[in-house]
């Protein structure tokens, strides 16, 4: 029987009558998520370059101290406007096309930012680079999104970003023997060797994933045939839908959350090299340890967070995921005072530290993306994701600029410190106002999904 009949008149046409959810942990999804965080790699990796060996791109170009702040804003100024502009292309046509495209305009970005000679031909080809970068956050979110419901996103997003992470630890020990070793040439080295590794990310995205059905996971349409969905959501995406998730109030907390988290994480992730070397008088090969200790943080919070907000989502309801996220936003505000407060001594302990900073960032990651993904529209995810981005994005240019503004006068370390502590203690009184919005918006996107189909 054809899957958009009734099954033997027990379920109105286009409805299956079983209660099971579509295309769950399918080969499938485990096949993109694999995929998918390779690409992923990409869009950390091309950050991590310009954070982690400054101190040599600004030897090598004749750069001032507050440029790292000042390339660092420009970037996610330009993330802000081209990462929405993905979303829209994303969600109007398939998002498979679309991540290939972005993930070879930053392969090519970054080879050619190689070859650098002076600070404006540097500036121009690395934002060029970022550009193609910052898409693929919001459309790999939107992609498991598809292959996964609810109760299970939070593992997916974790290992997601967790195997992306994974991929880094490679990198920044090669940036690491880089810069202690071949200082003038190892940047560019840097950029080359991720340039080819883009392209092979998106050789491999053409040929190997599969573009999933858009709200097939939904509980919603749980006894809805993918023929139904297929069709309806085919319909479904227009210029107003996807600007009226800027109205959607969880959205709106998220972003406001965002640009207050960015403050600690643009500091623990793109200045802390820089700080150690700076302010502690640690060596930048050793500085890198210690953001090699934070990504192994990251990869361990990521693949935990969404674990333990999955299972707190089951047991007792999805408002304990959001309190499991408030508490460890809570350790992260006293782990940036520690951290970049406190003179710590030993570099072990820096590490340790690193560890769980960066820890409690990602665990915080995975329980809201998963917020999100159930406030929104299956048609138009990749533009609600990519909206998260814009304000992630925003929230480290402001970071950024006002850490270039006060570094010369304040000095490297009050302005790492105060910007990091206070930004989380801001992100953390904010986060109160997801309990007043997300039930309510997340029945409201189930309640539209369902009369579309009825």
């Amino acid at each position: 029987m054809p899957e958009s009949t009734s099954k033997a008149g027990l379920a109105p046409a286009g409805h299956t009558g079983n209660a099971q959810m579509l295309s769950r942990n399918t080969k499938s999804g485990k096949r993109a998520m694999r995929i998918m965080s390779f690409a992923q790699c990409i869009d950390f990796t091309e950050s991590q370059i310009l954070n982690t060996m400054f101190v040599s791109i600004q030897a090598s170009l004749k750069l001032a101290d507050s440029s790292l702040g000042y390339l660092t804003a420009v970037k996610r100024g330009v993330e802000t406007v081209s990462v929405f502009f993905w979303g829209m292309l994303a969600d109007r046509f398939r998002r498979k096309e679309i991540l290939v495209a972005s993930t070879l305009l930053a392969a090519i970005g970054s080879i050619i930012t190689g070859f650098s000679q002076q600070f404006a031909f540097f500036f121009v080809v690395t934002m060029i680079a970022n550009v193609g970068a910052c898409a693929m956050e919001g459309q790999t979110n939107s992609v498991l999104s598809d292959f996964y419901p609810v109760s299970e996103r939070g593992k997916a997003f974790g290992l997601l970003r967790g195997l992306a992470y994974s991929g880094l630890i490679f990198a920044l020990i090669s940036f690491s023997l880089l810069a202690d070793n071949a200082p003038a040439i190892g940047w560019r080295i840097a950029y080359w060797g991720f340039g080819v590794l883009g392209i092979i990310a998106s050789i491999t995205i053409w040929f190997g994933m599969d573009e999933p059905t858009r709200g097939q996971t939904e509980e919603a349409l749980a006894n809805v045939s993918l023929d139904v969905i297929k069709e309806k959501e085919s319909q479904a995406f227009n210029i107003r839908v996807a600007m009226n998730q800027f109205r959607v109030p969880t959205v709106a907390v998220d972003c406001v959350n965002l640009i207050l988290m960015g403050f600690p994480k643009i500091m623990l992730v793109n200045f802390s090299v820089t700080f150690f070397v700076m302010a502690r008088g640690i060596r930048e090969g050793q500085a890198i340890l210690i953001s090699l200790l934070g990504l192994i943080g990251f990869i361990t919070g990521s693949i935990i967070g969404g674990i333990v907000g999955d299972r707190m989502g089951r047991v007792l309801g999805e408002k304990m995921r959001l309190v499991t996220g408030h508490f460890v936003l809570a350790v992260l505000v006293g782990l940036s005072y520690v951290i970049f407060g406190i003179d710590l001594g030993p570099l072990a302990i820096y590490m340790v530290v690193a560890f769980f900073t960066a820890f409690c960032v990602e665990f915080m990651y995975s329980i809201t993306r998963v917020v999100v993904s159930a406030v929104l529209l299956p048609e138009v995810r990749t533009v609600g994701f990519s909206i998260g981005r814009m304000a992630d994005s925003i929230g480290s240019v402001l970071a950024s600029l006002i850490y270039a503004l006060v570094v010369a006068s304040v000095g490297i370390n009050s302005s790492v410190l105060w910007l990091s502590v206070g930004g989380g203690v801001l992100a953390f009184f904010m986060y109160f106002a997801y309990y007043v919005t997300f039930a309510r918006d997340a029945a409201r996107m189930q309640q539209q999904l369902a009369e579309r189909v009825a």
